[in-house]
């Protein structure tokens, strides 16, 4: 596996989360106003340490297929490691994030290089950093809610938040004039307030990434979504279906990253 295709694979793991189940008793006639929204969705935030799960999933695209297994292990503010297997027991590759690099070895090829954020938001085509990334995979919101007005409304049930209000969106959709920036919406679960799907949409670029979460499940008091489905629209159209299972929070762990000294290192 070159690469391209590990780098493939790694952006779409950086794009797993939580969201509630869709179960509601409460029927809503709006939602609260956004900045309210937003004050309850972060206390709602998925709250840990420390954080490993086993992973399960399949890749598609326009070219190929297949599944995969892996592990993944978070220290908070601090490292994130993936590691990930063709799911014969054979280790492809693993990865590991700082607060400045990202580091990949591919075992397949017997291969080492690093890689920069700016290189990683090329490849998912959004502004990526450590912290945006260690919030997609714990399900937390991915947008800085501080940097810009937020809107909300109600749809279906669901509260939404969004940096557009509901009708600049339908405005902008019908519009030959697209604006060039990227549009965050979230869709929340009322009783809850956890989000169960997020979305990054630049109308102009036609480019869309939308992030599914289901079947939550409860450790240690804490919700967290055990399936994810995850779609990029761009030029081409790719998706991921990813599971967790064996989830341990607050357990110290290590994080082991040795490149052997015949590993070629890419540049």
């Amino acid at each position: 596996m070159n690469k391209q295709l590990v780098s493939t694979i790694f952006v779409f793991l950086l794009f797993v989360g939580c969201r509630s189940t869709k179960t509601n008793q409460i029927l809503y006639t709006k939602a609260p106003k956004a900045e309210k929204l937003i004050e309850t969705v972060e206390r709602a935030h998925f709250k840990f340490d420390w954080m490993s799960a086993k992973i399960s999933g399949k890749f598609n695209d326009s070219n190929q297929s297949f599944s995969f297994k892996g592990s993944v292990k978070i220290r908070k503010d601090s490292l994130i490691w993936i590691s990930i297997s063709p799911g014969l027991g054979l280790e492809l590759g693993r990865v590991l994030l700082d607060l400045d690099s990202v580091h990949f070895m591919n075992r397949f090829e017997k291969t080492y290089f690093k890689s920069s954020y700016a290189e990683l938001s090329q490849k998912a085509q959004s502004p990526l950093s450590f912290m945006k990334i260690q919030s997609l995979l714990v399900g937390n919101t991915i947008t800085d809610f501080e940097s810009k007005k937020h809107y909300s409304w109600l749809e279906n049930q669901y509260f939404k938040v969004s940096s557009a209000n509901e009708k600049q969106i339908k405005k902008w959709v019908r519009s030959k004039r697209k604006p060039n920036h990227e549009i965050y919406l979230a869709s929340i679960n009322p009783g809850s307030s956890k989000i169960f799907s997020q979305q990054l949409k630049n109308l102009k670029l036609n480019r869309d990434l939308v992030v599914e979460y289901e079947d939550f499940e409860t450790h240690n008091d804490l919700l967290i979504a055990e399936s994810v489905n995850l779609s990029i629209t761009t030029s081409k159209e790719m998706s991921l279906s990813l599971s967790y299972s064996k989830i341990n929070l607050n357990k110290v762990f290590k994080f082991p990253f040795s490149v052997p000294a015949t590993y070629e290192v890419i540049h």
